[in-house]
């Protein structure tokens, strides 16, 4: 990779490291409000966004800065310059008012609309997760891979929601096949794919802030990951009010043992 890649990697890292006490600091002691999609927020995933747009601006005021908590209002923004970061301030905001730890700050940095690189602070572990194209991947520093499991009933699949029509029906084969959880954020369980914490994942209902961080990672460490429909990635132009998309994940065999028991996919 280039310099210009090496100085972003190093920054983001540095970056994301610096609202950890924050982050904790806020964790379970904040107000709710609801935004027009039912959706929860509170004052700290708009100050963490506002503080790291801040920090990410100043260094480098030639890239865009996307994050979840963009005005609704705004409209389309299209991406036009070749390095943009792409942020969810905090994935899994419902576990962070309640005083769950499963929630993160999770931040992508894009080229050309493609993830490169995933920074992840996962409160629930107390690890910093991050890696990208020729970087490799590593948990507090220290290296991580994909798991190395055969596809099992002893498999772990992470899932997103308990949804119905086929969904549901999707949701109940995975559960004749693997041992399923639902951890309430979806960065960290792509993330955990990536490391080998979960051997694969599967969501009906993403955007690609949640999960951005995590592709990175998870091409990085060898997984392979399926849309449902059309892969959101290269993002052309962002806007928070796009639908969500469907998508599983995980080790190339355990995607593939996904796929045959829902039907539907690569398997």
């Amino acid at each position: 990779m280039g310099t210009t890649v090496d100085e972003r990697v190093a920054a983001g890292r540095e970056i994301v490291e610096s609202r950890v006490a924050e982050f904790a600091d806020l964790f379970g002691r904040v107000e709710s409000d609801w935004k027009y999609d039912g959706s929860r927020v509170t004052r700290a995933d708009l100050a963490i966004s506002k503080a790291l747009e801040s920090e990410f601006s100043r260094r480098f005021p030639e890239d865009q800065f996307l994050s979840e908590e963009t005005d609704p209002g705004a409209g389309p923004t299209l991406l036009s310059t070749r390095y943009a970061w792409l942020v969810d301030p905090i994935d899994g905001t419902n576990n962070f008012a309640r005083g769950i730890p499963a929630c993160a700050i999770s931040v992508a940095l894009l080229e050309n609309g493609i993830p490169i690189y995933g920074i992840i602070y996962d409160h629930m572990s107390r690890s910093l997760i991050w890696g990208g194209s020729g970087y490799g991947v590593s948990v507090n520093g220290r290296p991580a891979g994909l798991s190395n499991e055969s596809p099992s009933l002893q498999s772990i699949v992470g899932a997103q929601h308990c949804e119905g029509d086929e969904r549901e029906q999707d949701d109940r084969a995975l559960q004749r096949r693997f041992k399923i959880r639902n951890l309430g954020s979806s960065a960290i369980q792509l993330g955990y794919v990536a490391v080998g914490w979960l051997d694969g994942v599967i969501a009906h209902r993403v955007n690609t802030w949640d999960i951005a961080a995590g592709v990175a990672l998870l091409k990085e460490s060898g997984g392979s990951i399926d849309y449902f429909d059309t892969n959101p990635f290269p993002v052309v132009d962002f806007d928070v009010t796009r639908p969500a998309f469907a998508y599983m994940a995980g080790t190339p065999e355990v995607l593939s043992a996904m796929g045959a028991a829902i039907g539907r996919g690569k398997g």
